[in-house]
Formats: C-alpha cells, sequence, structure tokens
C-alpha cells in the first residue's frame, strides 16, 4: 500500500486536531512542489474556500524562492465576521503552532476571474467592496511549520486556522492606508506595534500579488471572498484561553478568544 501524501497527513492531523512532531513526509524543495501540495489538501477538506490569506517570505529566503509573498486558503467556517464591541471564539490545535497578526483583510466585491494578461492595480480597486481591521489566527498541527519556512507553510494551508474581520477600514485608493498604524494587545498588554504598509508594500500590493498568483493556478475570487493581507506587527505566539485585540489606531479594536480544539 503506497503511503499516504503530506497533504493526507496533515489532513488527518487536523480534523482529529493532534499535533505533529516533524513535517509528514517528504519536505517540498519548491515553492511549485509546496502548492501542489496545498492543492491536493484544499481537495480532502469538507468546506470551500472562502478566502485566502497572504505573507511575507523572509528577504533571506526570496531570491532562493523567487517570491516575496507566499497564499493559502481560508475556509467558510474559519471566517467570523465581529461587530465591533463583540467577540469570537477561535478553537485551535493544542501542541501546535498557535499565533496572532495585526492585519487588513479585504473584502471582494465582484468576481475576479483568472485570466492570461496580469491583473492591475486600477482593475483590483474596481472590484474591493470594503477594507477592515482583521485578524489571522495562524494556527497548525505543526509547531516548527514557521521554522521549516515556506515551503511548509503552504504546504498546510498557509499556517492558517481562521480570519477575524472586524470594524472597515475609510478609503481604499491607493496610498489610503500608508499613515495607518496598528498594534497587537493579549490579555490587555500591548505586545506589538506597526503599520499598515510596509517594506514590502501595503494590503493592496498584497491584494494584487495575491490575484495574480492565483490566476497562474487557474483560480479567481469570488464576491464576498475575504483577503488577509499579512502580519502588519509580526506574528505573536499565543496560548489557549488568552484574549487577542488586534487594533488600527483609530478604529474600534477587534477581539478573539483562543480555545482548545477538542
Amino acid at each position: 500500500m503506497p503511503s499516504q501524501s503530506p497533504a493526507q497527513l496533515f489532513h488527518t492531523a487536523r480534523r482529529q486536531a493532534r499535533p505533529l512532531p516533524d513535517f509528514p513526509g517528504d519536505l517540498p524543495q519548491t515553492l511549485a512542489d509546496a502548492y501542489a501540495i496545498q492543492e491536493e489538501a484544499i481537495g480532502l477538506w469538507p468546506d470551500e474556500v472562502a478566502g485566502w490569506k497572504v505573507a511575507a517570505v523572509h528577504p533571506d529566503l526570496r531570491a532562493r524562492y523567487g517570491s516575496a509573498r507566499l497564499s493559502g486558503p481560508v475556509f467558510a467556517r474559519s471566517v467570523f465576521h465581529v461587530t465591533p464591541g463583540d467577540s469570537v471564539d477561535v478553537s485551535v490545535i493544542r501542541g501546535g503552532f498557535i499565533g496572532v497578526e495585526t492585519e487588513i483583510g479585504v473584502i471582494i466585491g465582484a468576481d475576479i476571474l483568472p485570466r492570461p494578461e496580469p491583473w492591475t492595480m486600477p482593475e483590483l480597486l474596481a472590484h474591493i467592496a470594503s477594507v477592515h481591521v482583521a485578524m489571522e489566527i495562524a494556527g497548525s498541527p505543526l509547531l516548527t511549520i514557521n521554522e521549516i519556512g515556506p515551503v511548509a507553510v503552504i504546504s498546510d494551508f498557509g499556517n492558517n486556522t481562521a480570519v477575524a474581520i472586524g470594524a472597515e477600514i475609510p478609503g481604499r485608493e491607493a496610498g489610503a492606508f500608508d499613515a495607518l498604524k496598528t498594534e497587537m494587545w493579549i490579555d490587555g498588554e500591548r505586545i506589538g506595534e506597526g503599520a499598515a504598509t510596509g517594506p514590502n508594500g501595503g494590503p493592496l500590493d498584497a491584494s494584487l500579488f495575491l490575484v495574480n498568483h492565483l490566476a497562474m493556478r487557474g483560480r479567481g475570487l469570488r464576491k464576498g471572498d475575504v483577503i488577509s493581507t499579512g502580519a502588519t506587527t509580526g506574528v505573536h505566539p499565543i496560548a489557549i484561553g488568552q484574549v487577542a485585540q488586534a487594533v488600527c489606531v483609530g478604529l474600534p479594536p477587534l477581539r478573539v478568544r483562543i480555545g482548545e480544539r477538542a
């Protein structure tokens, strides 16, 4: 009997909420190989894709892998729209990777279909419905996923557990977020500060990357899909039972309580 693929092994570990001690199977050597694992894993998962997360590739690894960003799917049951003043509970795998990130979320307002020619920023802006305070709840059965690097992250859904979407941010034109400051708080303590726009660009740049990246995979985006556009203050470890608060300064905070998956 043939051995199980990395996608199948990640799938089983996620479904059973069971941590993995090592990368399951042979580690892919290229981003293309890692995305092939991701595509297989998407096909196995019993939910529909309702968005995508984007993350930066470490600058020291960009020449090796030929990309400054990577992506992973977000599934319908893992997208949480949180009314300002409310909070949401998100469950994670004890013993696996657990982290939270203050991000900017983009909601797509009209279908974006894959095509051979690259999408441009003006075209993308015409397809955006709104922009929001967001939080990615990063998570994987593999505790060392980020230490292994981009090929491991891509292989397991981009190291994503969920995305929470909070208050709307005014404006969506190019440059609208250049002065927007961000923070991450855990249990009432500010543990990270940053900005919506950094050396790798801003949320619109990340979204344009995603649209064209997906097109090369024969994929598009649908009206209502969510894009979580990348960490603005870093990736912050968090423990089960703690409360994270993503802040875009001047807007209502977004609160998420971390629980344990049974």
